[in-house]
């Protein structure tokens, strides 16, 4: 997929060479595909919004490159500048800058004027707009007399007026409640992914996070890092297993009101996925909740993966249903071992010999996994390494690296191929099995907790599927014994 904007070591400095001066942006690059939904998240002063209105062509960088649809946008002259605002772009600000003089109609097609439409042509488009956002009815109020969530909507319908390549959305739901804020998240998810547009949106709220294809990370004036999401099919081409964004800690990091139970049924579904669509996904995960919940059994789950999407399966074909039902049992089966050294940890007669043989099952499942011939001596310098990391003396990347370290350092001699794999499918049994351990060692959430409330969210949206699923299957059951 072709860029459409990209971004070449900006910098953005306010009172240059004051003693006030400020750097907003620091030598920040970027590439943001078309089509693609792009999320900036930081907190307040990171520099998000900058780069945003820098995009936008309204503050141009003191150094560096803007670069949309192959022009540098701070090359044009000033009228190419306004036509470029005007055509290719459209925006939303948090608090919706409406004319307050004017009619609901006349803010959403004031755009078309300036852009020399006849009247007949403006107000046809706007009330187009209006009807599909379901805000026609007021089309000929003053915007002092809507709510919130209609302003927000009739801000939405203006942005898109001049039909633009490019929606950018500057804190769009700030200063709106829950159900508009989500009602006009999923208006711009539907601009996304019906529309074809291009989404930038900044916000500093986490639980927006997951409506993005990808994730800018903005600290101090920098990316710090971007993070896929492992939910939505990427636009941009990722290199194999990068959208698996890595483990629990970390996919707390987009959903962070999530329960651990969520966040492994995440880390699982994130495991399967391979060539799905969304709603392929969304199914996915939901069965996948299901098992997790010891609802599904085994034959019931694959049944169910070759199922049509349409009757309530998942709609995979039988070869890749059938390997991915077997990985997910395979990791679910073995992290089990992690979660039985965690219990046995507490027991001081048996702790040793207990321990040391769940660490040989553990290894010996990253072995046969990743296809790896050991001798002796380096099975038994495996065997150190994964206790220290199964136990938490040493992170992710201390393993890892452990692993690549020559065997006469005390390492695993491991090319950086092969670590990377050890290191994954051991983070894999980890995550699921450490997050079982430590969710059934809590006691139960009272119900006024936040996590208890969306659990219960979450539990009573699937009930539905649930019941089709089951009651599915049992009907395939049925039409089996009869044969």
């Amino acid at each position: 997929m072709r860029s459409i904007i990209q971004t070449k070591d900006v910098d953005v400095t306010y009172n240059n060479g004051k003693s006030n001066e400020f750097k907003a942006l620091k030598g920040v690059t970027c590439e943001i595909a078309a089509r693609e939904y792009i999320i900036f998240f930081g907190p307040s002063g990171c520099g998000k919004s900058t780069l945003l209105y820098s995009i936008f062509g309204v503050l141009e960088p003191s150094s560096g490159d803007v670069i949309v649809k192959g022009d540098s946008i701070y090359k044009y002259e000033p009228m190419d500048l306004v036509m470029y605002q005007r055509k290719t772009m459209g925006i939303m600000y948090q608090s919706f800058n409406l004319i307050p003089s004017l009619t609901v109609l006349d803010n959403v097609q004031l755009p078309l004027i300036f852009a020399g439409f006849p009247p007949s042509t403006r107000e046809r488009t706007a009330m187009d707009l209006l009807d599909r956002f379901g805000i026609a009815h007021v089309a000929h109020k003053r915007p002092g007399l809507l709510s919130g969530g209609q302003q927000q909507r009739v801000s939405v319908a203006r942005s898109l007026v001049n039909d633009p390549e490019i929606l950018i959305a500057d804190e769009p739901v700030g200063n709106l409640d829950f159900v508009s804020a989500e009602a006009v998240m999923n208006t711009l998810q539907e601009i996304n992914m019906n529309d074809k547009k291009t989404v930038l949106l900044v916000t500093h709220d986490a639980k927006y996070l997951p409506y993005a294809h990808r994730v800018f990370y903005l600290d101090y004036g920098r990316i710090d890092r971007i993070v896929p999401n492992p939910e939505k099919r990427q636009i941009i081409k990722v290199r194999p297993g990068e959208t698996i964004v890595t483990e629990l800690e970390q996919l707390a990091r987009i959903y962070p009101y999530d329960s651990p139970e969520q966040l492994r049924v995440k880390s699982i579904v994130n495991f399967l996925t391979q060539n799905l669509s969304y709603d392929q996904i969304v199914r996915l995960e939901k069965m996948t909740q299901h098992v997790i919940e010891g609802v599904l059994s085994k034959e019931q789950f694959g049944a169910l993966m070759t199922t049509d999407y349409e009757a309530g399966g998942c709609g995979i074909k039988p070869k890749q249903a059938k390997e991915m039902t077997e990985k997910m049992y395979t990791i679910l089966e073995q992290s089990e071992d992690v979660v039985r050294f965690r219990r046995v940890s507490r027991d001081q007669n048996t702790i040793d010999l207990a321990r040391l043989e769940l660490i040989k099952h553990i290894h010996k499942y990253m072995v046969e996994e990743c296809h790896v011939e050991l001798d002796s001596k380096l099975l038994e310098q495996l065997t150190k390494m994964v206790t220290v990391r199964v136990f938490g003396y040493i992170t992710r990347e201390e393993f890892h690296r452990q692993l690549r370290m020559p065997a006469d350092e005390g390492g695993g001699g491991f090319d950086i191929y092969l670590a990377a794999d050890l290191s994954r499918y051991l983070e894999k049994l980890i995550a699921q099995g450490v997050s079982h351990f430590q969710q059934h060692q809590e006691a139960r959430p009272d119900a006024t907790n936040l996590h208890a409330q969306q659990a219960k969210k979450f539990e009573d949206m699937d009930k539905g599927i649930l019941s089709k699923l089951t009651h599915l299957f049992s009907k395939k059951k049925e039409k089996g014994d009869k044969k």
